[in-house]
């Protein structure tokens, strides 16, 4: 049974991995000198140079914010905030990223709330926002709270033991730091770096809005442009196998030492942190919670001002365009969520029955995830040129984009799903075995178990489809458009009054989704089930 959904489901996603780069190929005429030309021309030296370079400098920004603070809010975890601002710092990952570019022109731009009040544009010389310190900037907002929340669990890993043993050898608060919290840390800090590099290397919105110029492109959008504008499909060609290349040497990197052999045992028992009696260090933590939430929170925060003051909320929301736009995207996020939570169980549970064949177990595994190198533009750009005269169509638009995005989320929801499946399975198998359970009834009796895991799937499917900008902007038109495509036309037209509407609309319902289901799935110790 099992063999034959490998085939199955192997030529399925071969096909829709495929099928873009056939409509690409296509359009290719390839010589030996455009390569030679390519490398030639100093334009798309410095995009590569600005690419990796922007990138590497969020990405460590990142990093060095997120260790800090992931202590602070440790040494404070049993705090009720504490709960709040990690799940906050979870929504950053799925919070559309035209909503950072909105919220970071609308504070800190030359017009913004800040500036407003303290003119520190004249003081400190600048004549713009935009350019390479913007797209840092609104990167480091986006990445800086996903990356504290990554090394915050790791740090509530910490076992029991390993405090009652730094208590016994009376370990002080900086020998506490570097044997017990750095060691913890260390473990994924350059596989979190790698994750951020990638994200912000693939940027678009970001970059295509706050870049300010051609000077400050990275190679996402010099992909669309020349795919979209110049139709020079070799340079599209090549700046793709570029960043492909890139992306896969930074993630081969940042998980080559992330195995689970590498792992600490689980912290399950509620204790005290051995300095919370600190009363200067508390005030210090308060004081640094404070200032991380109103900065990092500031695009929340400021959206959802800007909302609940608009005056006449019916002059916007009846209007024809933005319920055509909310419609589109609140049906493309709903089959996607469901799409993607039912594909990944399907993948996990089929990936680990093969596990007694391991090449096609790899294979599976390589399928299923290589999209996460593949640039969103470049499946879209192969799509956009397969459906010809079809891609004026809306419904077959909407298929298209739930199978784009389905196509992007299916690694992250094997990713959350498999290790949770293989314990499961590992564990009932005798179980499984001696009341003679097919699949699907196997499946119903450990659904509690995994029920949580797909809800959160879920709802991080609906909240990235919901607010995706990338792959609709091939596809939107006179007749069809959602609401990242309404929110960047509204900006660019400067009717921010209408811009505002539509971003805290866009926020109030990731938000709500996203935290409903992260307080259902939420857990202060591990499912002792297992």
């Amino acid at each position: 049974m099992f063999y034959k959904s490998f085939y199955f489901v192997s030529l399925i996603l071969l096909t829709l991995i495929i099928l873009p780069i056939f409509g690409i190929i296509s359009k290719i005429e390839f010589n030996n000198f455009d390569l030679y030309n390519f490398f030639k021309s100093n334009y798309n030296i410095q995009i590569i140079y600005i690419s990796f370079f922007q990138a590497l400098l969020s990405a460590s920004i990142c990093c060095l914010i997120a260790i800090p603070f992931s202590i602070i809010f440790y040494r404070n975890k049993n705090l009720k905030i504490i709960k709040l601002i990690i799940s906050l710092c979870g929504y950053s990952f799925v919070i559309p990223s035209i909503l950072i570019v909105h919220s970071v022109i609308g504070i800190y731009g030359t017009n913004g709330f800040i500036n407003n009040i303290f003119n520190f544009y004249e003081i400190l010389n600048f004549k713009s926002l935009f350019g390479l310190k913007a797209i840092v900037f609104a990167h480091i907002l986006l990445n800086a709270p996903f990356a504290t929340k990554i090394l915050f669990q790791n740090l509530n890993t910490i076992p029991k033991k390993y405090i009652e043993i730094a208590n016994s050898l009376n370990l002080k608060l900086l020998s506490f730091l570097i044997k017990i919290e750095l060691p913890i840390l260390k473990q994924n800090l350059f596989s979190t770096f790698a994750i951020i590099f990638v994200l912000c290397f693939l940027s678009f919105a970001i970059v295509m809005t706050l870049g300010g110029g051609p000077s400050t492109s990275n190679i996402e959008v010099a992909i669309y442009q020349a795919a979209l504008f110049e139709l020079n499909f070799n340079k599209a060609i090549i700046l793709s196998f570029i960043q492909m290349l890139i992306c896969l040497i930074l993630l081969l990197l940042g998980f080559y030492k992330l195995k689970g052999g590498n792992y600490f045992d689980i912290q399950n028992d509620f204790y005290e942190y051995p300095f919370n009696d600190y009363k200067i260090l508390k005030y210090f933590d308060c004081i640094m919670i404070i200032i991380y939430s109103v900065f990092f929170f500031s695009p929340i925060i400021y959206i959802l001002y800007k909302f609940i003051n608009i005056i006449d909320f019916n002059e916007i929301l009846l209007k024809e365009y933005f319920i055509n736009a909310f419609l589109n995207s609140f049906i493309i996020s709903l089959f996607t969520g469901l799409l993607v939570t039912i594909s990944g169980l399907f993948l996990s549970i089929l990936i680990f029955n093969m596990r007694e064949k391991i090449y096609s177990q790899q294979i599976l595994f390589i399928l299923s995830s290589i999209i996460i190198v593949v640039s969103p533009i470049i499946i879209s750009l192969g799509y956009f040129i397969l459906l010809g005269e079809l891609r004026y169509i809306n419904s077959i638009i909407i298929i298209i984009l739930i199978i784009i995005n389905c196509l992007l989320l299916i690694p992250f929801s094997i990713l959350i799903l498999f290790t949770r499946i293989k314990n499961i399975y590992l564990n009932f198998n005798d179980s499984k075995k001696t009341f003679n359970l097919n699949e699907i009834n196997f499946i119903r009796i450990i659904f509690p178990l995994i029920k949580n895991n797909l809800l959160f799937i879920y709802s991080l499917s609906v909240c990235i489809s919901f607010g995706d900008f990338t792959i609709i902007s091939f596809f939107n038109n006179d007749s069809f458009q959602t609401l990242p495509i309404l929110l960047y036309k509204l900006i660019i037209s400067y009717k921010f009054n209408e811009a505002s509407f539509v971003a805290g609309f866009m926020l109030i319902f990731t938000l709500f989704v996203y935290l409903l289901f992260d307080n259902i799935t939420y857990k202060e110790i591990p499912d002792k089930r297992i």
